[in-house]
């Protein structure tokens, strides 16, 4: 099933294979330890530097593409949303305590904000805060399948 960006956060819920193509990459990203690096800044013929860049490796690309292809992603003014600032700079933040919205608008703010600030979405993935969020995404979606 694909959508468009302007679906609904959390709308294709009751499409429980569709959601696991994202909760089918966990066991792959619990054991990546090493989601990219920084590569480039070499010195070029001319004697400037080139400027050094994220390199993501294979499981975060496929991530990307996955949260793009459900719908995921969504619209809304993720740069001015300070309650998502504030959750993922907490330390102590428990993600199973939000709903289902709210963790798909903290994936789109880290999606988002990767295109502004190379290298965030590999930073989230590899302090484990990108992890916590997809699991706690897959504990809603599997309580809204037992419920409906």
């Amino acid at each position: 099933m694909i959508k468009t960006e302007t679906s609904t956060p959390g709308s294709a819920v009751n499409q429980q294979q569709d959601w696991q193509l994202l909760f089918n990459m966990l066991p792959d990203i619990r054991q990546t330890r090493r989601f990219g690096r920084l590569v480039g800044s070499k010195k070029l013929p001319d004697g400037n530097m080139s400027l050094p860049f994220w390199l993501e490796d294979e499981i975060v690309s496929k991530f990307f593409n996955t949260a793009y292809l459900l719908g995921i992603v969504s619209v809304f003014d993720w740069a001015s949303w300070k309650e998502g600032i504030d959750i993922l700079n907490n330390p102590d933040a428990d993600f199973n305590d939000y709903d289902l919205e709210t963790l798909c608008k903290l994936l789109t703010f880290v999606v988002r904000c990767d295109k502004f600030c190379e290298g965030y979405l590999i930073n989230c993935f590899e302090t484990g805060k990108m992890t916590l969020v997809i699991e706690a995404m897959q504990s809603k979606v599997y309580a809204y399948q037992l419920i409906g």
